[in-house]
């Protein structure tokens, strides 16, 4: 097998154009790369090479892994062996930079042949879903893996799902519109992997989300499902630095406006009011409707948390900054989102500062 890897990779044209798999044979749908395109590019090539050519030992593993599950559980627990460049280790990708070691499949592969291998089987097992090859920049360095319906999948163990994600978002972030309900499921999704390691942590997640989607419709969340709430709220924000400041802005805005949500509900009587705190509260509309413009209020936001932040290593006390606000004020400008001032005591905002609080 490597072999045959060897041949496909010395084979090629040097300036080949990555995008001709895509219509060289029926069935075959890999996607171009998400970045490093001449070198993933050359990489796609050759795995397309294979599906089309149905491959006998990557048939043989599309049968003894039938499902993606199956095939992931497998390829995460090979052994690693990183690619130090060696002369004559494997089958190289000269257009890489370095020279990138390929084979398929491999007894211990790297991060570039785990992912490789998937595509190629994946590809076997739902020739209907698009993958992609993807390098992203984890603290351990570089690290390549494929994207399969726009999500990382994750093939080494040291990576977590998270982390990986927020590097895709990083590598081309875009502007984000939400609306409340896939804000609240977004959140969610992030407190869903930390929550893992807890005993009942997913049923927590699950109970929460339920308890934020029903606040969205004006029903209030149950006094039990409070620590479940700010449980799920903090773990978020905290997974949420993954995808840099623009992510904790994302993340923050969401949890603020939830917390909004105790200055309007309306009293019609087909809404009743959310109890936080011992009172009875109703939903800002006008919150949950600024949560589809978070993407166009994300920069300022992400500036003004950041310029808090240097301030308060270096000892200025944030009270500075709000005597600068009122000053400032008096003259008809304002600091904006650097002089936002905390949640008020009792609110769904605060009980989820509390808890990242705790949690740090």
């Amino acid at each position: 097998m490597d072999g045959r890897a060897d041949r496909d990779v010395g084979r090629r044209r040097r300036g080949a154009d990555p995008r001709t798999h895509r219509g060289s044979g029926a069935g075959v749908v890999i996607g171009l790369p998400v970045n490093d395109h001449t070198c993933l590019g050359q990489i796609t090539e050759v795995i397309a090479d294979l599906v089309r050519q149905r491959d006998p030992v990557l048939e043989e593993l599309a049968s003894r892994y039938p499902s993606k599950r199956a095939l992931v559980g497998w390829i995460r627990s090979l052994p690693q062996r990183d690619d130090d460049g060696e002369p004559g280790d494997g089958p190289k990708v000269d257009v890489c930079r370095p020279p990138q070691r390929l084979r398929i499949p491999a007894p211990d592969p790297n991060c570039v042949e785990r992912a490789a291998l998937y595509v190629a089987v994946a590809e076997l097992l739902e020739p209907r879903t698009t993958r992609q090859l993807a390098t992203i920049d984890t603290p351990a360095g570089r690290h390549t893996l494929p994207v399969e319906r726009g999500e990382p999948v994750v093939l080494d163990p040291s990576v977590s799902r998270n982390a990986a994600r927020g590097a895709l978002y990083r590598n081309a972030p875009a502007p984000v519109r939400m609306t409340p309900a896939e804000a609240v499921d977004w959140l969610c999704q992030l407190a869903e992997e930390p929550a893992a390691a807890h005993r009942g942590g997913l049923e927590r997640v699950a109970a929460a989300r339920a308890a934020l989607r029903g606040c969205l419709d004006g029903a209030p969340i149950p006094d039990r499902l409070r620590e479940d709430v700010a449980f799920v709220l903090a773990s978020a924000e905290r997974e949420a630095r993954a995808f840099g400041p623009n992510g904790v802005v994302v993340a923050m805005t969401t949890i603020e406006a939830l917390g909004e949500l105790d200055a309007d509900l309306p009293r019609n009587g087909r809404r009743r009011g959310v109890h936080i705190g011992g009172y009875r509260v109703r939903p800002n509309w006008g919150a949950l409707g600024a949560l589809e413009r978070v993407g166009a209020r994300m920069g300022a936001r992400a500036g003004g948390a950041a310029v808090r932040a240097y301030l308060a290593a270096r000892g200025v006390p944030l009270v500075i900054v709000d005597e600068l606000e009122q000053e400032l004020r008096r003259e008809g400008m304002t600091l904006g989102a650097l002089a936002r001032p905390a949640p008020m005591p009792g609110t769904l905002a605060a009980v989820a500062a509390d808890a990242v609080r705790r949690a740090a």
